[in-house]
């Protein structure tokens, strides 16, 4: 049986009552996410530094409005099959798919550079926020200056 929480909104009066399921979101993403994983229903493939990616529309323009705007503006990306990311390692994209299929991602100074990049460039607000917390904290551990790309923050 689902595990659902009730929320009595006028019930005494309407007996209408919402119910959410607390595991039905994560859920959808799991399944999604397998899906990519596999390789069946994706309907875009996006290619890095000629390293290839499947994907779901729908999830991109989800998570993104450059993606958004790629899929549903009458550009010519919106009914290609494959697009090729320029201004992106393969690294920085499969972190980034990684991020917008799960909310979770590992950040490490060896990869923060390729993220902070494909966030920004994909328009992945969530993540940059992540990056930014990321560093700040790394900043309050190790009190050093660091650069990440064009990027110099003061750790």
């Amino acid at each position: 049986m689902p595990s659902e929480r009730c929320l009595s909104v006028q019930e005494m009066l309407t007996g209408q009552r919402l119910c959410q399921s607390s595991s039905h979101n994560n859920a959808v993403l799991a399944a999604l996410n397998q899906q990519r994983s596999d390789g069946i229903l994706c309907d875009i493939t996006l290619i890095a530094e000629e390293q290839k990616f499947h994907a779901h529309k729908a999830v991109l323009a989800a998570c993104s409005d450059y993606f958004r705007a790629m899929f549903s503006l009458c550009m010519v990306e919106s009914e290609a099959d494959e697009v090729n990311l320029h201004g992106v390692t393969s690294l920085g994209l499969k972190q980034a798919l990684d991020f917008a299929y799960t909310g979770q991602i590992l950040l490490e100074p060896g990869v923060i550079q390729d993220v902070l990049a494909a966030g920004s460039h994909l328009q992945l607000l969530e993540l940059l926020s992540l990056c930014s917390h990321y560093l700040i904290q790394h900043y309050h551990l190790h009190g050093e200056l660091k650069y990440a790309g064009s990027i110099c923050v003061q750790w």
